[in-house]
């Protein structure tokens, strides 16, 4: 088996994240593409980061606010598919 890897600036420590914040930035960091953007859903972004939903979601809006994150709703046929997640860098 194979291990994976993934790089977080030691700047991420001084940032001032909640436990919550922390994880959820760090597990879109691990998924985005090299456009820095992710498709996950809440669900998913909750399951992979052992949070409940509602935690999960505080943290997005959170990390949308303070700049870290950009949040964009994806449709097709004037229906929401899902949103897209761009990391930006500390």
């Amino acid at each position: 088996m194979q291990d994976y890897y993934f790089k977080l600036p030691d700047k991420i420590f001084n940032e001032g994240f909640t436990p919550i914040e922390f994880v959820v930035y760090s597990f879109l960091n691990r998924a985005k593409d090299k456009r820095g953007q992710s498709y996950y859903s809440v669900p998913n972004i909750a399951k992979h980061c052992n949070i409940g939903e509602t935690s999960c979601r505080k943290a997005l809006t959170s990390l949308k606010e303070n700049g870290y994150i950009e949040i964009s709703k994806r449709y097709m046929d004037n229906v929401q598919l899902s949103n897209l997640y761009t990391v930006n860098k500390l």
